[in-house]
């Protein structure tokens, strides 16, 4: 919300600074074309070339998938869909950029559901949603569950990996009911029950995967950080490793923010330095093709699955189309020795003088939705940012001074959900403000 003129994508990362981490793993295997035709028939081209993965549960998955953060919403899944996609991440939580139900929206339409394909891998589109770590503990994970198969429009989920291993300052809005531990008790349940098909966290670590690995029911989906800067080396050798040797809990890495986004949007770079580096640009001349192309190339030949976000057809439609060309055995070792060594870190930006750390505060009953509405516009051309669901839970974020949000119920869609108050933000109260949510409808 920083600038007049920011898209609803711009907007989400502005305000929410969010980290996941992928986990991906090639088993061996080649380019194999398992992504089926679409429903008239036709083969899908690029997406048949998608290398795959199949997970301990016996099914196979593409290692290009489409992350659904940033503003992607219903038409760009429904177009993803169409162009191919077989695999799409998402989460639960909207003040970080997703929006889940949009998600099951358009794989319910296009009929791509688990349910609607009988299971056939590569006819349905298998959807991964994310727990947030507020809603850590066993009660609040089964309770979560249930959300996303609301949401999701299923009777079972695909994939459902705890979005962070615990809270930070900042991140969530309410003391967890536990711990990760707890959560994976419910998660392993579910998956006894067929409610959920497999399991998995982001953000893991050697020493949290030793813990992971001494589970009844193993990961089957470890999601970090990864890019050529960043490459979790480590971490993905010992997930190699454990596949060759237990094929049969055999665990996939995939990698978020793989074409840079976390240097960007997180790091205090003023350009990404995935995309304009001159020797991924070069390599990317050279074959004719973009630089996102080379990365997906290169990090699905290393076995990590990737998960680019995008609301732009054609870059969608590039993603997949990453395996028309063959880098070299140089190439790959130029963008390997990348690692570790981004470009020199910027200096670092100074704040806007107009920026306010808002904390909203829930003192109505029920569930809050938050939404800011850019200038000019009216009050009922909004854009949601997150909710809070009890008495007492907060949403913090970014804004600026003179940005306006208005909050209302739960309950209903869009604009039939009653309002139940509004506010502007101030910057001469203070760089750090607390604001709290009553119900004032009868006033407006």
């Amino acid at each position: 919300i920083k600038s007049k003129m920011l898209t609803h994508a711009q907007f989400l990362l502005l305000i929410f600074a969010v980290s996941q981490s992928p986990l991906a793993c090639y088993s061996k295997l080649q380019s194999s074309s398992t992504i089926a035709s679409n429903a008239d028939g036709n083969d899908e081209g690029a997406a048949s070339q998608v290398p795959t993965f199949t997970l301990a549960n016996g099914i196979t998955v593409p290692l290009v998938g489409l992350g659904s953060a940033s503003g992607v919403a219903y038409p760009h899944v429904q177009s993803a869909i169409e162009a191919g996609y077989r695999y799409v991440d998402t989460a639960q939580s909207h003040s970080w950029g997703y929006r889940e139900e949009d998600v099951g929206r358009a794989v319910h339409d296009a009929r791509r559901r688990y349910e609607d394909r009988n299971g056939d891998a590569g006819e349905y589109v298998y959807v991964q949603t994310k727990i947030h770590p507020e809603d850590l503990g066993y009660h609040s994970t089964q309770n979560a569950i249930q959300i996303s198969l609301e949401r999701l429009q299923v009777t079972s989920l695909d994939s459902v990996l705890l979005h962070k291993p615990h809270c930070w300052e900042g991140a969530c809005s309410r003391e967890p009911e536990g711990t990760w531990h707890d959560s994976w008790v419910a998660l392993e349940e579910a998956v006894d029950s067929g409610l959920v098909r497999s399991i998995g966290i982001c953000d893991v670590d050697n020493r949290l995967l030793d813990q992971l690995l001494q589970k009844r029911i193993g990961p089957m989906v470890i999601q970090n950080w990864f890019d050529p800067f960043h490459q979790d080396a480590d971490l993905r050798r010992r997930i190699e490793r454990h596949n060759e040797e237990h094929p049969q809990s055999r665990i996939l890495y995939q990698g978020y923010s793989s074409l840079g986004t976390q240097w960007f949007h997180f790091k205090g770079y003023d350009e990404n330095p995935v995309l304009n580096h001159p020797a991924l640009q070069s390599i990317a001349r050279g074959h004719r093709t973009s630089v996102p192309q080379v990365v997906i190339h290169w990090a699905t030949r290393r076995g990590v699955m990737v998960l680019p976000a995008s609301r732009n057809l054609s870059h969608q439609a590039g993603n997949l189309n990453s395996f028309s060309f063959t880098l070299s055995n140089e190439e790959m070792k130029q963008i390997d020795d990348l690692d570790g060594n981004p470009p020199p870190r910027p200096k670092p930006k100074e704040r806007d003088p107009n920026e306010v750390q808002m904390h909203f505060v829930n003192r109505a009953e029920g569930l809050v939705n938050v939404y800011w509405v850019p200038e000019g516009g009216n009050e009922e051309d909004h854009v949601h940012v997150g909710e809070m669901r009890g008495l007492g839970d907060e949403l913090t974020l970014t804004s600026y001074h003179g940005h306006r949000f208005v909050f209302k119920e739960g309950g209903g869609s869009g604009d039939a959900r009653r309002m139940l108050t509004k506010h502007v933000v101030d910057k001469s109260l203070g760089s750090t403000q607390k604001h709290e949510i009553e119900d004032r409808s009868e006033e407006l």
